[in-house]
């Protein structure tokens, strides 16, 4: 429950800090609601899967514009590690790149992956609850097709609030 809150208190700083234009703020943690200043390698949290248990992570360590993310058991990496912007972005603290929907996609099941950050709408998230939402369309963040696997990849849906749409 604490997390929870902690989650849903962050959630409501970063669309806040949006609504005033404070893009260059103090990052937010996601799971911890400290603060840390973005490009700083040891900060960040983890954002785990209510389903599994799981961590997202940018998959195979890639750095390049395009990498998938997905769901792995959690260890601990710096590809499992993100930063909750005051912008409202996701950033990877392995290597500075914000998670975004691939392409502005707007369908269900459009992929999700790590790009340079630009401050494009498909780049910002929100949340209400435990899930996690994108600013560009208002569909959840998920685990595509409940899969329990490690590499499972992750997308966009619209929100139904079943397991694989909720994190902690």
């Amino acid at each position: 429950m604490k997390r929870r809150m902690r989650l849903l208190l962050v959630a409501f700083l970063g669309a806040m800090a949006l609504l005033v234009g404070t893009v260059g703020a103090p990052a937010m943690a996601v799971e911890n609601g400290g603060t840390t200043t973005l490009g700083t390698q040891a900060a960040g949290n983890t954002v785990r899967s209510n389903m599994n248990g799981k961590c997202l992570e940018v998959l195979s360590w890639t750095n390049y514009n395009g990498a998938p993310a997905g769901m792995w058991d959690c260890h601990g990496g710096t590809n499992q590690q993100w930063v909750f912007t005051a912008a409202g972005e996701l950033r990877s603290v392995w290597n500075g790149k914000c998670l975004e929907i691939l392409g502005f996609n707007n369908n269900n099941g459009a992929a999700v992956g790590l790009w340079d950050c630009t401050g494009g709408s498909n780049q910002k998230w929100y949340s209400l609850g435990a899930d996690i939402r994108s600013l560009q369309n208002s569909k959840c963040l998920e685990i595509l097709n409940y899969d329990n696997n490690n590499g499972a990849p992750v997308g966009m849906w619209d929100c139904y609030i079943g397991g694989n749409q909720l994190w902690y």
